[in-house]
């Protein structure tokens, strides 16, 4: 029996060391934070720690920049009194490298007097905290995850590339997270709150901007099952669980009777905004492609491998041997030809307040 795919990353800090991309697409929420947190500590009643949360950390790397000034914010607004981080992440989330970064970076928020940092293993498909409790909310490049696969995809491993009822399946189920989270997040700010959300976005037609990328870990896992790597019951098997959503799908819940707005969630920013690809301008600068395909892989190997290869019925030593090998197919076929793999991710920043 194989487990199902989820949205974990690869441990051992390699997630972080690999996410270059999704640091940058990160500071496109930067000024959405700036705005937000100058309307909430307008509001802010001074009479209990304020609550940031985190949603969906992950190893910590990436959200030191948006906390520190978040916090920042808050001081300089007038908060005085304790602030309070929670960094919450699914339960199989490599916690130990997140607390170990925000413990020992010399760029963590946690050296600011007054403020003190905890951790939640918990899915934010679900209320996380107390009702009315939380001032700021903050996630970057994470609610693309599904929060379960519905139906594989039929001959590929990227939700992009579904088709017909398949693709409806997904569709739904991202519709559903989606709205699951934008209501978890109106129960649990206080009037006047804000949450800024970096989301993995599609343009209209669904395409993410890394088609290339993907379909390369998908032949070189066709590849792996003609060699009998891996059968054709496991490639069945194998999904990275995620949904890029149009711009029209972050707004559907926001709707006059959708379940955002019925929740009191209102919706006053949202764009639709391209990630230059992270690792070419090095690639044209010294023409070293291994390097080039090196640092791809590398980022390619992090978000994807616990998805695809926990679900192979073996050993740990065996799946790990079975994903080397796809991944080292995959760095072959990135070093050929750096330039066909050019990844320009889409990126919606939105930015919501609890009335």
């Amino acid at each position: 029996m194989t487990p199902d795919a989820t949205g974990e990353m690869e441990g051992h800090g390699a997630y972080d060391r690999h996410s270059l991309a999704q640091h940058s697409a990160g500071s496109f929420g930067m000024p959405l934070l700036e705005r937000a947190i100058g309307e909430v500590v307008a509001t802010d009643d001074g009479d209990r720690p304020v609550l940031v949360a985190d949603l969906g950390a992950a190893g910590g790397r990436n959200e030191l920049a948006p906390m520190s000034a978040a916090i920042a914010g808050l001081r300089n607004g007038g908060v005085r009194g304790a602030i309070v981080v929670v960094h919450t992440d699914i339960p199989t989330n490599d916690f130990t490298t997140l607390f170990e970064t925000i413990e020992q970076s010399p760029d963590s928020y946690l050296h600011r007097p007054d403020v003190f940092a905890f951790a939640a293993g918990r899915s934010f498909y679900e209320r996380i905290f107390p009702a009315a409790s939380v001032t700021f909310g903050w996630s970057a490049i994470a609610v693309h995850w599904l929060s379960r696969v519905p139906v594989p995809v039929p001959d590929h491993v990227y939700c992009a590339f579904a088709t017909g009822e398949s693709r409806e399946a997904l569709a739904r189920q991202s519709a559903a997270d989606w709205e699951a989270f934008l209501v978890a997040r109106a129960a649990e700010l206080r009037a006047g709150g804000q949450v800024v959300v970096v989301g993995g976005a599609a343009t209209d037609d669904g395409a993410s901007g890394a088609e290339a990328l993907m379909s390369a870990l998908n032949d070189a896992l066709r590849d792996a099952v003609a060699d009998g790597n891996v059968t054709e019951a496991e490639y069945g098997h194998m999904t990275v669980p995620t949904w890029n959503r149009t711009l029209a799908e972050f707004a559907a819940p926001f709707a006059p009777d959708g379940a955002a707005t019925e929740a009191g969630l209102a919706l006053v920013e949202q764009s639709l905004v391209v990630l230059p690809d992270q690792y070419l301008p090095a690639y044209r600068a010294s023409h070293d492609a291994d390097a080039f395909a090196d640092e791809v892989t590398g980022f390619l190997r992090a978000f994807t491998e616990p998805s695809l290869f926990e679900t192979l019925d073996r050993l740990p030593d065996q799946r790990a041997a079975v994903a080397s090998a796809v991944y080292a197919d995959v760095h072959a076929r990135v070093e050929a030809d750096p330039e066909s793999f050019e990844t320009t991710w889409r990126v919606a920043p939105l930015r919501m307040v609890r009335r």
